[in-house]
């Protein structure tokens, strides 16, 4: 006859080993949970500074203004002047004034501002778009590619304007 204290010995040593092992792993994912540092995605989002009026009036406004006005043909009776970008410092702050453009056009998508999640969105996202148009444009240094991505910009405002524009 077997002895039943030798049968169950071996059966009992691997349930307390397996406890032993599920209390270490319980123990490490607690720490490993509190060590692990918030995500992008899971910490607050910032206060909200400014209004869609002052983000208009204050970035969107002046910027797509510098676009339009980089570059230019006048006529007049003493001949043909050309404007554009002549050098590397005026060439950076059209780039700058054209990414700050379509950060701009990324403020008005986040949450609190966003008239609507349809033609806002998509309208905000011709303004970004532009605004890359424009970039591009800039660093190709290509006067009349930067005349092109200023209609672009128009275009994306016009659409916008006409549709939300508050009086």
């Amino acid at each position: 006859m077997r002895d039943p204290m030798k049968s169950t010995l071996p059966l009992f040593t691997v349930s307390a080993l397996l406890f032993v092992f599920g209390v270490g792993f319980v123990v490490v994912a607690a720490r490993t949970t509190r060590e692990t540092p918030k995500t992008a995605a899971s910490a607050a989002a910032p206060a909200q500074v400014a209004n869609v009026k002052q983000i208009m009036s204050g970035i969107v406004s002046p910027t797509s203004n510098a676009i339009f006005q980089a570059v230019q043909t006048t006529v007049t009776k003493d001949g043909v002047e050309e404007i554009y970008p002549r050098d590397d410092e005026a060439w950076a702050l059209l780039g700058a004034q054209a990414a700050a453009l379509g950060e701009a056009g990324n403020l008005l998508v986040t949450e609190g501002r966003a008239v609507d999640r349809g033609d806002w969105i998509k309208m905000s996202q011709a303004m970004v778009d532009a605004a890359r148009q424009t970039l591009k444009a800039v660093d190709a240094k290509k006067p009349d590619d930067v005349l092109a991505a200023g209609e672009a910009v128009n275009i994306s405002c016009d659409n916008c304007h006409e549709r939300y524009r508050r009086q």
